[in-house]
């Protein structure tokens, strides 16, 4: 199981590989949402009953995310806000909804009200709690990006409604050029809401590294809503995941394209560039991503870890210290500093960020190899051995 330190060095990658122990005895978690969407005469029932479902499905996720709170307090771990909204949007499956809808005579539509049962497995919630920081960090950006457009959308809807409402108080809306023009301003919207129910089922797809699925889904938002940078980001991810990288570069250029401040565009495209040996490229776009989002976490971490790569292990070092400053459990930002501590001949300091990683994630092989590789350094070759026999027994075959 030998390796030269230059074949150590060279396994030190800009984003690690994940890992995921099973769970038994699965429990299963009901939860009942209701809420209510009113009907405007230019929407149709369909979408109009959607709408009414994505509130009633919310309303059942905060009840969830209670339960998910507590549950990882048990497993002496602390979830944030932006993680348990995420968690319940990515497990959480509605298996029942039932409508009650009521004619309103004043918008001539219904008001329609929505009621939806959804479960939630513990053994999803491990699943969460057992994954990396770096995958955790991109789910909850993805989320909170994802979020933001469908609260957007509904926004314009009810803005919508309202221009109607105040227009026909009026009465003004009675030609029929008013009348198609709302009846397209509701049309187009549909569209965007119906893709960003699209992107909601791929959030989901992602979080279960269901990938083909991922780029189905986006694909079929894409149509819908051609200037959705949500879809082309979360397409191009999902394509650089699956190692795709032409076709996950085409993407973050378009969601580039449509929005010149993604920050997190700039990154997953020098992630991109970075797996294509574009080094230099890739530091570009972590330096725009960092320019655009001084507390981005992960830009910091890549460029550390690509610096490092091309040499420069001093700025590395300082990249990535900042990375875990940002997030003191971003466990890959640890494992990166880990071979800038071994280039630069500082094996107890790499054995220290070692040790941090596998405390983080107890079940990621590689990492017990690569303390076993300092140890073996180090000329202390039954901590070694251990580390090597650990490697082993978790899957590592390097």
């Amino acid at each position: 199981m030998k390796k030269t330190l230059r074949q150590l060095l060279a396994a030190g990658l800009v984003a690690g590989n994940l890992f995921f122990a099973s769970t038994v005895n699965a429990e299963v978690k009901t939860y009942t949402g209701t809420d209510e969407y009113i009907m405007s005469e230019f929407e149709t029932l369909d979408i109009a009953k959607q709408r009414a479902k994505q509130k009633a499905e919310r309303n059942a996720q905060e009840k969830a995310g209670v339960y998910i709170s507590s549950y990882s307090e048990t497993k002496d771990l602390e979830l944030v806000t932006d993680e348990i909204v995420s968690i319940t949007c990515g497990i959480m499956s509605v298996v029942d909804v039932k409508y009650e809808m009521q004619p309103l005579e004043d918008v001539n539509g219904f008001a329609i009200r929505a009621t939806v049962t959804a479960n939630i497995e513990t053994d999803d919630v491990n699943k969460w709690l057992e994954k990396g920081a770096q995958e955790k960090s991109d789910i909850v950006a993805q989320n909170k990006e994802l979020q933001k457009a469908v609260d957007e959308q509904n926004a314009t809807i009810e803005k919508l409604k309202a221009q109607v409402k105040q227009l026909k108080a009026g009465g003004k809306l009675t030609g029929k050029r008013e009348r198609e023009k709302f009846t397209r301003e509701f049309a187009t919207e549909d569209k965007v809401f119906l893709s960003n129910q699209k992107l909601e089922d791929a959030q989901k797809k992602f979080f279960a590294h269901d990938f083909p699925a991922v780029i189905k889904l986006c694909t079929e938002a894409i149509e819908l809503n051609p200037n959705s940078t949500i879809a082309y980001g979360k397409r191009g991810a999902a394509y650089g995941v699956t190692n795709q990288t032409k076709l996950a570069l085409a993407d973050l250029n378009k969601a580039i394209e449509l929005d010149a401040t993604n920050a997190d565009a700039y990154n997953n495209r020098g992630a991109t560039f970075g797996n294509m040996k574009n080094f230099n490229a890739a530091v570009a776009d972590f330096d725009k991503a960092i320019e655009l989002d001084p507390k981005n976490a992960m830009a910091y971490n890549n460029r550390g870890g690509t610096l490092r790569y091309l040499g420069n292990v001093q700025q590395g070092l300082q990249d990535l210290t900042r990375a875990i400053e940002l997030n003191p459990k971003l466990d890959i930002a640890y494992y990166n500093r880990v071979f800038c501590y071994i280039s630069a001949g500082d094996i107890n300091n790499a054995i220290s960020d070692i040790d941090k990683v596998i405390a983080l994630r107890p079940n990621f092989a590689q990492a017990y190899y690569v303390r076993g590789q300092c140890y073996q350094m180090k000329g202390e070759l039954s901590k070694a051995q251990l580390d090597f026999t650990k490697a082993q027994q978790l899957g590592f075959r390097g």
